[in-house]
């Protein structure tokens, strides 16, 4: 199994990267996209996640995005200009990763909401008896379910599911 990380980006490019977005990131987020910028499953291509929210008691991690990364379908600036507007209902909140279906995670950066989500754009878990979500979506669907209270819970869950597993980790993302 493999881990693609990014190299970390200067934070001058960071607060670049906030204002274009319109968000503060926690110290933690910032932290993570000056180190790592990045951090994909590569093989297999993504990891399943114990969630006890939904049915199956699963999400699927494929990838927490980086900035100015050579695949644009992995860059936080590139998903979040064309999927973020269907967040609206949400303040201070940024697309930061994916599943491997196009369901995002979203971390809310300030508030009483704030935290990492599991959104379910494309409804994977709608028809679901369980669904505890945590902010209802707009028409009775696209809801987003709590992972954690912080990136540094959300992302030692990520770990503990693949580095800490024997994956690799090479740069290169």
């Amino acid at each position: 199994m493999a881990i693609l990380t990014g190299t970390g980006v200067a934070q001058v490019d960071i607060d670049l990267l906030e204002r274009d977005l319109g968000v503060t990131f926690p110290d933690d987020y910032r932290h993570f996209l000056s180190t790592h910028n990045g951090f994909r499953v590569v093989s297999p291509d993504s990891c399943d996640m114990p969630f006890n929210k939904v049915d199956n008691g699963f999400i699927s991690f494929d990838a927490l995005f980086g900035h100015r990364v050579n695949n644009e379908n992995f860059d936080i600036a590139v998903i979040n200009d064309e999927f973020l507007d269907e967040l609206s209902f949400i303040g201070s909140a940024v697309i930061i990763g994916t599943d491997p279906g196009d369901n995002f995670f979203v971390l809310v950066t300030e508030g009483k909401q704030a935290g990492v989500y599991y959104w379910d754009r494309t409804c994977l878990h709608a028809d679901d008896n369980k669904q505890d979500y945590a902010i209802a979506g707009e028409d009775d669907s696209l809801h987003l379910y709590l992972c954690n209270k912080t990136f540094t819970q959300f992302y030692e869950d990520v770990m503990s599911l693949t580095v800490k597993k024997g994956m690799s980790i090479s740069s290169g993302l």
